[in-house]
């Protein structure tokens, strides 16, 4: 099963509602394949669909409803964020919890531009961060 489709059966398996807003068709793929550790992917990719419910244009939800979309984004930022707790990179939790909080404040503070260098960013620290710790665990890079 794809990336997307988990995030998908994953929330609708969680709500009637959020199941009841998924498109038929993803409108687009996965943005960080290839730039996370393999281990982060379904937990990023899960965050950033979060996000773009928040602040952008879903790949997989129906945004019509406002307030659904919010909750649906919510519950996928947990979600995300559960998944990575899994993997037991704290690291990775503390850098994305702090990458959810930095773009909420930069829309509430309405800053015009947008997010994409503040999540190439954390991506880019996920990768580095994760060949250090497994370097100096005596772990070599996959």
């Amino acid at each position: 099963m794809s990336v997307l489709a988990t995030v998908a059966e994953r929330a609708a398996g969680a709500s009637p509602l959020w199941a009841s807003a998924l498109l038929p068709e993803p409108r687009a793929g996965l943005r960080f394949s290839g730039r996370c550790p393999e281990r982060h992917l379904l937990g990023v990719e899960t965050i950033y669909e979060g996000y773009l419910l928040h602040h952008g244009t879903s790949r997989l939800f129906d945004q019509d409803d406002r307030d659904l979309a919010v909750l649906t984004g919510d519950y996928l930022y947990a979600a995300g964020l559960r998944e990575i707790c899994a993997t037991g990179d704290l690291a990775a939790v503390d850098a994305l919890a702090e990458l959810i909080a930095a773009c909420a404040a930069r829309r509430g503070d309405g800053e015009p531009d947008a997010d994409d260098a503040l999540w190439d960013e954390t991506v880019a620290a996920l990768r580095s961060e994760g060949v250090a710790s497994r370097e100096s665990s005596g772990r070599r890079p996959a």
